[in-house]
């Protein structure tokens, strides 16, 4: 048995590790039919976008595929405990790999950052209200989710040393300070990614479906995930056309559940006004509405987002080829209207390629890492 922290600076949000035990087995019918009714549970509240998107992804024709994968991977049984170190800035990501992690049959706990917004608690608050209704569910025994500042350098370390594998999502800065004070052998880092968006218009029928599809890329966690978009490229698309883009963009954003902050919209001015300090590029334009900040800018380098912030700034470039230079930190590139020659040109250069509107969608090929088999042996 774990023995309970006793620490005043820990918060105890869900459960404890007095009562954290893995299963024997990966994928087992009590697990998944867990899930899939804590699905339906989210998909019942509706509670916001994010929290319909994850459980959209946890119903039951998405686990019995990745189940299906799993089989071929030589895997059965759990990892064991597996600690999660979860970001302050996309407050539902670290759920989608705890649920991975679940259903591989390992307990977890989860370090929620004092710095979470408001929509990361109403998610423990949702898993709280479910699981009140179901006190034998097998869940109760595999999460375990704490809060505490990340000053507390002694309980990262006790909890990494309890666990036998860590996952952090966190910026590079963040994940090299807890390396440094918690060095372990086993673990899976998420660090800082960009993501951009390849685009090419044919006609104005086109518009409104890549204008729907780009908002989901765009909008949601304040561009601050690492799929989001932060760089329109356009290939091959008249200067009418991405006006008219614009245009049915900021209609989508206006009408659209999510928004971004007035935090966001001075944010986005001040990493503006750093990025042109920073790089070297010139402005041709700039479009300031509900949408965000849109600056037509050249020429086009991947680095200038090795340093873009989010909040509703938008890069757009013109690309004549698909010869740039690469960025190790390129992560997913979504595309429009291109040809397969063309995706496969863009296939060496990024981790993902996913059709625009789907960035955001999860799975467990992440930043290159199998999550199934990384959760499993």
């Amino acid at each position: 048995m774990i023995p309970l922290v006793d620490d005043p600076q820990v918060e105890f949000l869900f459960s404890n590790p007095a009562n954290l035990s893995c299963l024997d087995t990966a994928f087992s019918d009590d697990v998944i039919n867990e899930i899939t009714a804590f699905s339906a549970f989210l998909l019942k509240a509706q509670h916001s976008n994010a929290h319909s998107a994850l459980g959209f992804w946890c119903r039951k024709s998405n686990i019995l595929a990745m189940k299906s994968d799993f089989k071929s991977f030589a895997h059965s049984s759990p990892k064991g405990l597996i600690f999660h170190i979860t970001p302050a800035n996309v407050d539902t990501v670290y759920f989608y790999s705890l649920i991975l992690s679940i259903l591989c049959g390992n307990s977890n706990i989860v370090r929620i950052s004092d710095r979470s917004g408001d929509e990361a608690y109403q998610l423990i608050d949702s898993l709280k209200r479910f699981l009140s209704q179901r006190p034998q569910s097998v869940l109760h025994a595999l999460i375990c989710i704490v809060s505490y500042p990340s000053s507390a350098e002694e309980l990262t370390r006790y909890f990494s040393e309890l666990c036998d594998m860590r996952v952090i999502w966190g910026g590079d800065d963040a994940i090299a300070k807890i390396n440094q004070q918690s060095p372990v052998t086993n673990q899976i880092c998420f660090p800082d990614r960009f993501s951009i968006a390849v685009l090419h218009l044919e006609s104005e029928a086109e518009i409104e479906d890549a204008a729907i599809r780009f908002t989901r890329d765009y909008v949601p966690f304040s561009q601050q995930a690492c799929s989001s978009i932060k760089t329109v490229l356009w290939h091959k698309t008249s200067k009418s056309l991405q006006a008219l883009f614009w245009q049915s963009l900021k209609d989508k954003v206006q009408h659209s559940d999510e928004a971004f902050s007035q935090t966001a919209q001075y944010n986005r001015l001040y990493n503006f006004q750093r990025l042109l300090l920073m790089h070297q590029f010139s402005v041709e334009n700039t479009y300031k509405s509900v949408a965000g900040l849109i600056c037509e800018a050249a020429p086009f380098d991947l680095a200038i987002l090795a340093d873009h912030k989010g909040d509703g700034l938008l890069l757009s470039f013109e690309l004549e080829n698909f010869d740039f230079a690469t960025h190790a930190k390129l992560q997913t590139v979504s595309c429009f209207g291109l040809i397969t020659s063309e995706l496969e040109k863009l296939s060496s250069q990024a981790l993902r390629i996913t059709p625009l509107g789907s960035a955001l969608t999860f799975n467990y090929l992440w930043d290159g890492e199998n999550l199934l088999m990384a959760f499993s042996n």
